[in-house]
């Protein structure tokens, strides 16, 4: 981890992520797959796994995190998909903001006719 990202993490993050794992019995808690058990990739090689603590709300700033532990390839799938529901969730509200300016406009054009028909009807009752 950068020394950057780091910078968003509890400073006691090594020892939550440590009990997590140990929680979780040094298995993935999504495939159960075993912490440096040999795996092969798509491509045919092996490789080693590695475990991670992963946030289960996303919230890296809580000192006090709900974690699961999570292989690699396990991390980058809850990663993506919290953030790909982050993505409609955002575009959903800039389609909101845009119906929202939309009809805000409407009404104000409405309001300044109504309030233009009133004075023209002030003005020839006077």
């Amino acid at each position: 981890m950068t020394s950057e990202k780091r910078r968003c993490y509890p400073a006691n993050w090594e020892s939550l992520a440590l009990a997590c794992k140990e929680r979780a019995a040094w298995r993935c808690e999504h495939c159960g797959i075993e912490q440096r058990a040999i795996a092969t990739s798509r491509a045919g090689r092996p490789y080693v796994i590695y475990l991670h603590a992963a946030h289960r709300d996303h919230d890296k700033a809580n000192p006090s995190p709900a974690l699961l532990c999570l292989c690699v390839s396990c991390h980058a799938r809850y990663d993506y998909r919290h953030a790909a529901r982050e993505r409609r969730i955002r575009i959903q509200q800039i389609g909101h903001q845009r119906e929202l300016a939309r009809h805000g406009a409407l009404f104000l054009a409405a309001y300044m006719w109504l309030n233009q028909q009133r004075e023209r009807a002030r003005s020839c009752s006077d």
